[in-house]
């Protein structure tokens, strides 16, 4: 078949009318609306917005999909155009200011726990008798290191100026915010739980992208979506492994994309469960959901009886607000997402509330589809 014939195809499958669960890809519109309930343009209508709490599935349920076992494979990322920093300032001089200001907010950092880590983070171990012969390497539920990474400064440095928070109107009413992340030159990677309300059974709408977000600060200006795509699959029957969305943004008045900012992350697909990996989100129980937090732990699979096909689970103590930040494999050094935040199920599939969250393991059969049409990621 010759790719022209491919395409069409491709197109034919993801418009065609009828359940959305025979769909391999559900894709609609985002463009903003006039009746947004929030006005995310501004520093204070940015702050006031509430983080979206975790979905929930049933995790007893069977499998969504198969356990992808193609072969592991890297899309690479792409650093910041050069000069774009400095275009930035000159662009969006007071949200520069806003940065070199003190936060507004307190509980940029949470209390030390068992042990001070480098940087100014805190370890983890869950448990009161956790910390007897337990390493951060092997893939054991609530044990992590969290840090921030722009509470005590500004930080707008490659691949950090990637990730950022995600604003937007909820169909059941009123708005919230997710974590995302740059993934493609126009596109980001979120949760799917933050495109579409299951309550509402209808997308969510008015879609803001703030790269880099800092108490308020948008210091490479605001992107607002216009196309979302999210598993036909996770409209009918919902689960963590197909809890992924995509979204395309608009370019800035200037026509840049996003990327021309932020450049792009890598994406990494069909690898081992049992990786170490960084979590970065927004969460609103650390720092009320205007900081860049950090989770470093290793992935594990959730055990049998649970949902765990595609399904990782990580050591963090993020919860609400996080849900779309990217899991990323050599954090600084390659920066390939693996994962998003997804939620939490129960103490039996994921552990302690808290202490870990779950995200679908990337795959062929999740990312690889959602991406695989011209113009997305």
């Amino acid at each position: 078949m010759n790719h022209s014939r491919m395409a069409m195809l491709g197109l034919a499958l993801t418009l065609a009318a009828g359940p959305a669960l025979a769909q391999r890809v559900v894709e609609f519109d985002v463009t903003p609306r006039t009746f947004s309930h929030s006005d995310f343009s501004t520093v204070e209508g940015r702050r006031a917005v509430q983080p979206l709490p975790f979905a929930t599935y049933d995790s007893s349920g069977p499998n969504r999909m198969r356990s992808d076992t193609g072969a592991p494979s890297v899309s690479p990322g792409r650093p910041p155009e050069a000069g774009s920093a400095q275009q930035a300032q000159t662009l969006y001089p007071d949200q520069w200011a806003l940065l070199a200001a003190p936060p507004t907010r307190e509980g940029a950092r949470p209390s030390v726990g068992d042990q001070a880590a480098p940087e100014g983070g805190v370890d983890f171990l869950a448990g009161s008798s956790a910390g007897a012969g337990r390493s951060n390497f092997a893939g054991t539920t609530g044990v992590f290191t969290q840090y921030c990474e722009n509470c005590d400064a500004q930080n707008v440095n490659y691949p950090q100026i990637a990730i950022g928070a995600l604003f937007f109107d909820v169909a059941s009413g009123g708005s919230a915010s997710c974590s995302a992340s740059v993934i493609g030159s126009n596109t980001i990677v979120t949760a799917a739980h933050c495109c579409y309300d299951h309550d509402a059974a209808a997308n969510n709408t008015n879609f803001t992208f703030v790269p880099a977000y800092r108490d308020g600060a948008a210091p490479v200006g605001a992107f607002a979506g216009i196309r979302a795509r999210v598993l036909g699959a996770y409209r009918n029957n919902p689960g963590r492994a197909n809890d992924l969305c995509v979204i395309r943004l608009a370019p800035d008045a200037g026509g840049n994309q996003v990327s021309f900012y932020t450049g792009w992350l890598g994406t990494a697909e069909n690898f081992e469960y049992y990786q170490n990996m960084h979590a970065v989100g927004y969460p609103g129980n650390l720092g009320g959901g205007q900081f860049q937090q950090v989770c470093t732990a290793t992935g594990s699979r959730p055990p049998q009886g649970c949902e765990r096909n595609n399904v990782l689970n990580m050591g963090c103590s993020m919860t609400y607000g996080s849900s779309g930040g990217p899991w990323i494999i050599h954090y600084r050094n390659g920066s390939y997402v693996n994962s998003v935040v997804s939620g939490y199920d129960s103490v039996s599939c994921t552990g302690d509330f808290g202490t870990v969250f779950n995200g679908p393991r990337f795959a062929s059969n999740n990312l690889g589809t959602l991406c695989d049409s011209p113009g997305w990621c």
